[in-house]
């Protein structure tokens, strides 16, 4: 009897190689050249507006950092992905605790709840727009069937932010949900049968048992969210335009005006390699949490 002879070693490596090729240079094309391309022009003067640029350093670094707009941005920032975590975390888990029973209508809830996601940002920001419109929006006009006073939802500075909140909350719940859901049908047996046997009530379990067990899953769901907080921008731009005046200019929209609105592309492109320097310690976090 024959036994099927191993090949030897380089050529393993040969055609490991080849098969990894397509995707390392998809890798290079799409992510690291455009990444390097854009630390390049960050040291640079350039602008649309002028066909030439000189070497700078760190000029544009400084600039952006010893400037109201950038720290103002970095406030709303925070502000909005703060807001919207005390929002989806607390909520994306009752949800999960509540679609993780079998009961009836259940299956029915939980795809109505998944709704949100199918849509576009720019879709959902078109809908709520129309909805929070202060003149003939059907939220104001629901207000003032029950005798309430109208909200500006959009001209106001600290309503505008309130808005984007509710709208990012309204579309990325059930992506919490999801993530809480799958955390909560692959919890250990043992734990909770041992506190059933405890005699642990229902909130005791939540609180000693789930919950604890839970916590890896809620750092993956922060990280997550933060992160897509920071590159929040279609919802933003659709809704609000960054105003009124910059109420609600976070670092993405900043990132486009300067790009898009006033040309200067060195600096965008320094504030792009800010951004991705922000996200590493977020990075790091999430792999310390999931090794």
């Amino acid at each position: 009897m024959s036994s099927q002879q191993e090949p030897p070693p380089g050529q393993v490596r040969r055609y490991t190689a080849a098969y990894l090729s397509p995707g390392w240079l998809l890798l290079l094309g799409v992510v690291i050249l455009p990444l390097l391309l854009g630390l390049w022009i960050s040291f640079r003067n350039g602008s649309l507006l002028t066909p030439t640029s000189e070497f700078v350093g760190l000029e544009n670094y400084r600039d952006l950092l010893t400037s109201s707009a950038f720290w103002d941005s970095v406030k709303v920032t925070l502000i909005i992905s703060i807001l919207s975590l005390a929002i989806q975390l607390p909520l994306g888990l009752l949800l999960a605790i509540v679609v993780n029973r079998e009961l009836r209508g259940t299956r029915f809830f939980r795809s109505s709840l998944l709704m949100p996601l199918l849509l576009t940002p720019v879709a959902v920001g078109l809908m709520w727009r129309l909805m929070m419109n202060v003149d003939n929006g059907v939220i104001d006009g629901t207000l003032e069937m029950f005798g309430l006073p109208a909200i500006d939802w959009l001209g106001d500075r600290t309503m505008a932010v309130v808005s984007v909140v509710i709208v990012d909350s309204w579309q990325n719940i059930a992506f919490v949900m999801l993530l809480m859901l799958a955390g909560l049908q692959a919890l250990p047996v043992s734990p909770l049968e041992a506190a059933q046997v405890d005699g642990a009530n229902t909130f005791q379990k939540y609180r000693h048992v789930i919950l604890p067990l839970l916590a890896p899953v809620a750092l993956v769901v922060v990280m997550i969210r933060i992160i897509e907080s920071v590159k929040l921008f279609d919802i933003i731009y659709i809704l609000t335009g960054g105003g009124p005046g910059t109420a609600t200019q976070n670092l993405s929209l900043l990132d486009y005006r300067l790009g898009f609105t006033f040309l200067e592309t060195s600096r965008a492109a320094a504030l792009g390699v800010i951004i991705t320097l922000l996200m590493f310690p977020l990075y790091r976090l999430w792999k310390k949490a999931n090794p």
